[in-house]
């Protein structure tokens, strides 16, 4: 066999590997997943969700996310006006850390793009007869974004936390006190 062969052949050994992957294979090799984007709100009925973006994944791969936080969640009792009532007996705090999973596919470029909700915790009827326990506010803190099939973890910054309309009156709530005791205000869903 001549020389020019042998470093033809040489060559197309050593070459084999990288041609065998795809292109998105092949640029992906020796990174780790990682998360891109994580978009967290809360929603009009007080759950919490994340929109995210992970890369680096292997083609097609089952991922199990999950996501977590410690909640407080402010409820009061109403009247069937929708009027908030203000005595220190008609309020309640919730307080937990609320979980979620779920798994997800990658798409065969290695990429997933998915979304999480936490529900908002829920109180039974503390509230006196004719009145109903309403949200008034929920409060999101130490939020942590997993991948538990890659161990891969993101914690959002900060705390989230939004005043909720209340299900009998939907345009305005007249809170009499809000969480901290202070004098409430009215406030309209936008």
């Amino acid at each position: 066999m001549g020389r020019p062969i042998q470093f033809v052949m040489l060559a197309a050994l050593a070459a084999a590997p990288l041609l065998a992957a795809t292109p998105a294979e092949a640029q992906r090799r020796g990174r780790d997943p990682v998360f891109r984007a994580a978009n967290p709100q809360i929603e009009r009925d007080g759950d919490f969700e994340v929109e995210f973006r992970q890369e680096n994944l292997d083609r097609r791969a089952v991922v199990d996310i999950r996501l977590s936080a410690e909640v407080r969640a402010v409820f009061r009792c109403a009247t069937r006006s929708g009027t908030v009532t203000g005595g220190q007996g008609d309020r309640r705090i919730v307080r937990k850390r609320v979980t979620e999973r779920q798994a997800f596919r990658a798409n065969p470029s290695g990429r997933l793009i998915g979304s999480i909700d936490l529900d908002a915790p829920e109180v039974g009827n503390f509230c006196p007869r004719g009145r109903v326990p309403v949200l008034v506010r929920v409060t999101y803190d130490d939020v942590v974004l997993r991948d538990a099939t890659n161990g891969v973890s993101a914690r959002l910054p900060g705390r989230y936390s939004e005043r909720i309309a209340n299900r009998f009156n939907p345009f305005a709530v007249f809170d009499r006190r809000d969480d901290n005791g202070r004098p409430g205000d009215r406030f309209r869903l936008d």
